[in-house]
């Protein structure tokens, strides 16, 4: 499967490694990489397995250069708590076209992505994957990138294919706001008021009660509005939304999601 820079080892032996990680067979994986010490590539193959089977690393990573180098480096990173050089290698990695890849190191990739909030990024790495295999199985991170990079069109429409599979309230939160956004407020209101998970769902009068509290004090609120957290603004936005002032809501919510946007633009 690989060649490196100081070893070639037979690419069969590389490929039933490859084998075992990517349908899961880990234990296997790394009585295997005991046998063959010196291939660089097993040893690295190894090492993925081994943050599978136990979550955790411990450095050093494995001496020597293959393909996987980058993403190996990227766990040990990742583990120490240097998300931004966990994302460098993840990305390094997954650019490179020859580069295997497998469901596994595609939930690593998306794990170190989320982290630090670079999303294009991980829907990049998303459309590779689907790419490869025409697996749908991350259909949930794919509406989680989507509405971060505000393409909601794109959000509500992935959602609505797959609306039978995706019954997390977070993602329906998400699809709730971007039609919000795309002033389509009382799609968003039926959305927010029969989120996922509930077996008695409450009202829109119910909604609007919950939120009472908060829309009575909203003056005051609004004038502390720079010192609030992210949790209090979309309380704020949500006492808005519930009380039927939808222009307030969606340019607070609007400009939750520009911070955010900001972030990833610094990053």
């Amino acid at each position: 499967m690989a060649q490196h820079a100081t070893q070639v080892f037979s690419a069969s032996l590389e490929q039933e490694a490859w084998d075992l990680y990517e349908v899961g067979s880990t234990e296997e994986l790394v009585q295997l990489t005991k046998n063959h010490p010196d291939s660089y590539f097993l040893q690295h193959l190894g090492y993925l397995a081994t943050y599978e089977l136990t979550g955790k690393v411990v450095p050093p990573t494995p001496k020597g250069i293959s393909p996987l180098s980058p993403i190996v480096e990227a766990i040990l990173n990742f583990q120490l708590g240097k998300q931004r050089e966990a994302a460098a290698g993840i990305a390094l990695y997954f650019k490179n076209p020859s580069n295997p890849i497998c469901f596994s190191l595609l939930q690593i990739g998306i794990k170190v992505f989320f982290s630090v909030e670079s999303y294009s990024e991980a829907k990049y790495i998303l459309d590779t994957y689907k790419s490869k295999t025409k697996d749908t199985s991350f259909v949930k991170e794919e509406v989680t990138c989507l509405y971060y990079l505000k393409r909601y069109e794109e959000a509500i429409k992935l959602f609505r294919e797959h609306i039978k599979s995706l019954n997390d309230p977070e993602i329906h939160k998400l699809v709730g706001l971007s039609l919000l956004f795309l002033d389509k407020h009382k799609e968003a209101s039926l959305i927010f008021e029969n989120l996922p998970g509930k077996l008695n769902l409450p009202s829109f009068e119910d909604k609007k009660k919950s939120y009472q509290s908060i829309y009575s004090q909203i003056q005051k609120l609004e004038e502390q509005q720079g010192s609030l957290t992210q949790r209090e603004l979309e309380d704020m936005g949500f006492a808005y939304l519930f009380h039927g002032d939808y222009e307030k809501a969606e340019k607070l919510f609007s400009s939750l999601s520009q911070k955010l946007k900001s972030k990833l633009c610094t990053a």
